[in-house]
């Protein structure tokens, strides 16, 4: 698989925003490790040649981040596929596109930013079902994606990166390229939008900073506090760090 190592971008044509978390430094003294975990935009027109390259990446399990209605409108190649776990696990209340969704409300009148902390407060058992389901997959890469891969792809991202002590910068940069890299699916979507709803299908570097200070607002900046608060061990913890970093 061809891969643009400046940004980890996995280049799939028909994934936009397939990135691998590794080789970034972490406050362990490693880097993060390669092939173990990728974010990455819905999966739902995957061409055939593009599926066997993920699966020969290889990625081993799915987590579907998207709500049933979602999942329902759009597909995944990759449920009941013979090779592949494949989890779905809702962060919304319902169909993000219904504007009755409490989460959409929340995006619709205040940042992305408080979108996450709204989330990181009122999902903590969906968010720890994630991070479980982290710790007891199989060898291999683990693919998790929302619909764009940037709000709810970014949460998770942000989470494993934090407990490996990531830089602050780093972690934002992963989140905020993300507009750049999906420009051509959110753009025509934007243009029929009013200007004030036009920041929910951006990626500023201003919404993972808010997250970052949740963090240490609340849990001394650390996604390890955070996970304990939901029910981790310091095992359970250690085993996620291990999952995350090279060998």
């Amino acid at each position: 698989m061809i891969m643009d190592y400046e940004a980890n971008r996995l280049l799939l044509p028909t994934l936009y925003n397939a990135r691998d978390l590794g080789g970034l430094q972490t406050a362990f003294g490693k880097r993060t490790a390669f092939r173990r975990f990728v974010r990455s935009d819905e999966p739902s027109l995957l061409s055939d040649e593009d599926l066997a390259a993920l699966l020969a990446y290889p990625i081993r399990t799915v987590i579907d981040l998207r709500s049933a209605e979602e999942i329902e409108r759009r597909g995944t190649p990759f449920m009941n596929h013979p090779g592949i776990i494949y989890r779905n696990i809702s962060l919304f209340d319902s169909d993000p596109e219904g504007e009755d969704d409490a989460t959409v409300q929340v995006a619709l009148s205040h940042t992305l930013g408080e979108l996450y902390i709204f989330l990181l407060r009122t999902r903590k058992e969906q968010l720890a079902d994630v991070f479980r389901l982290i710790i007891e997959a199989p060898e291999g890469a683990i693919l998790f994606h929302c619909t764009h891969g940037k709000d709810r792809t970014g949460i998770i991202a942000a989470l494993l990166l934090s407990l490996v002590g990531v830089s602050r910068q780093d972690i934002v940069i992963n989140y905020s390229v993300t507009y750049g890299f999906i420009r051509s699916l959110v753009d025509p979507k934007i243009a029929l939008m009013p200007p004030q709803t036009h920041h929910i299908l951006k990626s500023d570097a201003q919404n993972m900073e808010l997250l970052l200070d949740f963090l240490d607002q609340n849990y001394q900046g650390q996604a390890s506090v955070y996970l304990s608060s939901i029910g981790f061990s310091e095992s359970e913890i250690s085993a996620l760090r291990n999952r995350i970093l090279e060998s």
